[in-house]
């Protein structure tokens, strides 16, 4: 994740606090994953997560 400009503990910090969490909601595509848009550390990430897999897919970076 640090090629995306985040650590994984900034991560894990996100999911267990919930802190810096902007937007929540279900992909329009595939209802098994939750879209987040977060802000940690000043920047704001989309963080794309499979809830039926419990697994983080991606992280990208928002303008």
């Amino acid at each position: 994740m640090h090629e995306r400009g985040i650590t994984e503990e900034q991560i894990i910090h996100f999911f267990v606090t919930n802190e810096g969490l902007l937007g929540l909601k279900l992909s329009d595509k595939d209802e098994s994953i939750l879209l987040a848009d977060a802000l940690i550390d000043g920047k704001k990430y989309r963080l794309v997560y499979n809830a039926v897999e419990d697994i983080l897919v991606t992280v990208f970076p928002l303008k």
